[in-house]
C-alpha cells in the first residue's frame, strides 16, 4: 500500500462483484475511504465487512434505473465522510438482442443504467467538485464502446461509446476547474459471466489475445487506480484500453 489517496473518498457503482469490487478494494488499500453501492444488499455488506478489516467503507443500496438514486448516494457519502474526491461509474448491463428484435423498452433499459445514471452521477460530482477545487471522474466503458462488436447488442455499444464523448465533454468543460474525468475500455475479464462460455466460444476470444489471457478484475481496478490518482494528473478526457492487445489504437 502506497497511499496514493489517503485521505479521499471514492463512490464506486456497481461494486458488489467483478470489477467495481475489486476496485472498492483497490481503492481502500491505497487509502480512500470507500461508499460502496449496487442493488445486492447482501454481498455489499460482505464487503463492506471485508474492507473495514484493513480500511474505511460504507455501503447504500441504489438501482441505477432510478435517478432518484444519485442524491441519496451523494448525501450518504458527505454525511459519512464529509467530502467526495473520486467518482468510478462501473454499474452496468447488457441485453443481447439483435439490431431487429430490440425494443423501446430494452433499449431504454440499457440507456438508462449504462449512460443516463452516470450522466447524473457526474453531474452532481461535478457540482461538489466545483466547490472543492476539483475531483476525479472515472467511467467503466467497454472495448464494444470503440470498436465493432457483433456479439453485443447495439445498445450496449451505443451506450459504452456514449461514455466516452461525456468523458471528453466533461474534461473540456470543466478541466480548467481541475475537475477530470476520463475512461477505462476493458476487454474481455474473467467474470461469473465468462464461466458460462462455451470452450469452443473461449478459445476463440484467447486466441485474439496477443497476451494469451483474460483479463482480471484486479487489471482493471489498477487502470481506474491510475486514472484516480495523482499519477494521471496530466490525462484528461482519455479512454484507456485495457484488452490485453486485442485492439490496438
Amino acid at each position: 500500500m502506497n497511499n496514493l489517496l489517503k485521505g479521499k473518498t471514492a463512490i464506486i457503482t456497481g461494486a458488489s462483484s467483478g470489477i467495481g469490487k475489486a476496485t472498492a478494494i483497490t481503492l481502500a488499500k491505497e487509502g480512500a475511504n470507500v461508499v460502496i453501492t449496487s442493488r445486492r444488499e447482501k454481498e455489499l455488506h460482505e464487503l463492506a465487512n471485508e474492507i473495514n478489516a484493513f480500511g474505511k467503507c460504507k455501503y447504500i443500496v441504489a438501482d441505477g434505473n432510478d435517478l432518484s438514486n444519485v442524491e441519496r448516494i451523494f448525501s450518504f457519502a458527505i454525511e459519512k465522510f464529509k467530502k467526495v474526491d473520486i467518482l468510478v461509474c462501473n454499474a452496468g448491463m447488457a441485453l443481447r438482442q439483435p439490431t431487429l428484435e430490440m425494443t423501446p423498452a430494452q433499449w431504454n433499459q440499457v440507456m438508462d443504467v449504462n449512460l443516463t445514471y452516470p450522466m447524473f452521477l457526474a453531474q452532481s460530482a461535478i457540482k461538489m467538485f466545483e466547490k472543492q477545487g476539483g475531483g476525479k471522474i472515472v467511467m467503466v466503458s467497454s472495448t464494444a464502446g470503440k470498436n465493432i462488436n457483433l456479439g453485443a447488442s447495439p445498445s450496449y455499444g451505443a451506450s459504452k461509446a456514449g461514455l466516452l464523448y461525456l468523458v471528453r465533454h466533461i474534461a473540456a468543460e470543466f478541466g480548467s476547474k481541475g475537475i477530470y474525468a476520463n475512461a477505462v475500455c476493458p476487454g474481455p475479464v474473467a467474470t461469473d459471466i465468462t464461466k458460462t462460455w462455451t470452450p469452443e466460444h473461449r478459445e476463440k476470444i484467447l486466441a485474439d489475445l496477443p497476451l494469451g489471457r483474460m483479463g482480471t478484475s484486479e487489471d482493471i481496478a489498477n487502470c481506474i487506480l491510475f486514472l484516480a490518482s495523482s499519477l494521471s494528473d496530466y490525462v484528461n478526457g482519455e479512454s484507456l484500453l485495457a484488452n490485453g492487445g486485442r485492439y490496438m489504437q
